[in-house]
């Protein structure tokens, strides 16, 4: 077995998502980045090398290579700490290939809570970043990373699956203006200015136009730059009660482990409106008690989003052959690398060609010039996968039929 095939078998990935555990089992799963570099960190020191951790409001995923998976699951339990009976009902795991399509259908928002959803390409980026600043040996990560980029990003150009409210932070704005008849004057809190938080301003400031909008959070620089960027109001931390006693609306968008709005802070007859987009939760559900309180968590307005999509049904069937496409082009890599050199020169020389004949075409249109570019690109990468295929399964001597294809393309002829 060749090295990279024999990592690919090794690749492991450990799941628990909103599918398979409900709002307060998952709760119990949800890591902070300290928790989250300690992992990375345990799982290097058994053994473990392409690590990396996903951590979402709808989901924690573990993906890794060269440690077995009950190992690794040791490792993972003593930091997260979750009863037996939770831990197996609660997790899917898949080896090798299942585990790489799995991650190609995450990053593609196929297997989100919101289909389509266009937050997730960022929170994958950034818990490769994290991989990367750890330093742990990721050669093969890399790879199985950017290819699922790759297949997302044609996702997101080639259907319409990512149309409409494709996030939490776009759902809960769009469903507190259906919530409430006029946001005219109404007095509206931002608690936390993540990466969460930072959308919810951008849909605030898009669809809440005539709103008193007040951002808060614990780094006030934070706080006073999204109100000059956005012409909102910041207030320090320390206000946090006052103004939530003073909102019709709260939106928390807080990373904390613990609750950030205690019961207190609310008043016994007070209306309001709350939206939780934290996970774990950061508002205490006891609030949710009051007579005058709607509190929604991820789930809710995850669930409020989903009725608003069955436009993107449609989209799906194409999504999905985007992703295979994509997966048979990883794969084709994984089972070619001995003859990675011959494939590179061949789509080298096809690139050449196209590039000769583009150039003849004095008249052509920008936009159709581009448009011919991806076409081929496309097309060239087809034909290099049809010759790793038939070098892989039908040549009866791959090292004969590899100084063949060299002649063939390292000569002149066909480029006039």
């Amino acid at each position: 077995m060749r090295r990279i095939e024999e990592v690919l078998s090794q690749f492991e990935a450990l799941s628990f998502a909103f599918n398979k555990a409900d709002f307060d089992d998952r709760e119990k799963f949800s890591l902070s980045p300290e928790s989250q570099t300690r992992v990375i960190a345990a799982l290097s020191e058994s053994g473990a090398r392409d690590i990396m951790v996903l951590a979402t409001c709808n989901r924690l995923e573990c993906y890794w290579s060269h440690l077995a998976l009950d190992k690794a699951e040791a490792v993972l339990r003593e930091i997260i700490g979750v009863e037996d009976s939770i831990w197996s009902s609660s997790r899917k795991t898949m080896t090798g290939k299942s585990a790489v399509l799995h991650l190609f259908r995450v990053a593609s928002a196929l297997e989100s809570q919101i289909i389509g959803d266009t937050e997730i390409t960022a929170q994958l980026k950034a818990a490769f970043k994290l991989t990367q600043q750890m330093g742990t040996h990721v050669p093969f990560l890399d790879r199985v990373v950017s290819s699922a980029l790759k297949a997302s990003k044609r996702v997101k150009v080639e259907t319409g699956l990512s149309s409409g409210a494709t996030s939490v932070a776009f759902s809960a704005i769009h469903y507190l203006r259906n919530e409430l008849s006029s946001l005219e004057g109404v007095n509206v809190v931002l608690f936390g200015l993540g990466k969460l938080g930072r959308n919810t301003c951008k849909n605030l400031a898009k669809h809440a136009r005539g709103a008193t909008i007040t951002v808060i959070n614990r780094d006030e620089r934070k706080s006073k730059e999204a109100a000059v960027e956005h012409g909102f109001i910041s207030a320090p931390i320390e206000s946090l009660e006052h103004a939530v006693s003073q909102a019709r609306v709260l939106i928390v968008a807080t990373g904390a482990q613990t609750y950030t709005v205690p019961r207190e802070f609310v008043g016994a007859e007070q209306q309001l409106l709350i939206l939780d987009m934290s996970m774990p939760r950061n508002v205490d559900p006891t609030i949710g008690r009051l007579p005058g309180v709607n509190l929604l968590n991820v789930d809710e307005i995850s669930a409020y989003a989903q009725q608003q999509m069955d436009a993107r049904q449609d989209h799906i069937p194409r999504a999905n052959a985007i992703v295979e496409e994509e997966f048979t082009t990883f794969d084709t890599w994984v089972q070619t690398q001995h003859v990675a050199p011959l494939l590179g020169m061949v789509a080298q020389n096809l690139k050449s060609y196209r590039d000769i004949e583009l150039s003849r075409m004095q008249n052509a249109d920008v936009a159709d010039a581009e448009s011919a570019v991806r076409l081929t690109d496309r097309l060239i990468q087809k034909v290099t996968n049809q010759v790793a295929t038939y070098l892989r399964n039908q040549s009866n001597s791959v090292e004969d039929d590899m100084k063949v294809i060299q002649q063939v393309f390292n000569g002149e002829n066909g480029t006039e």
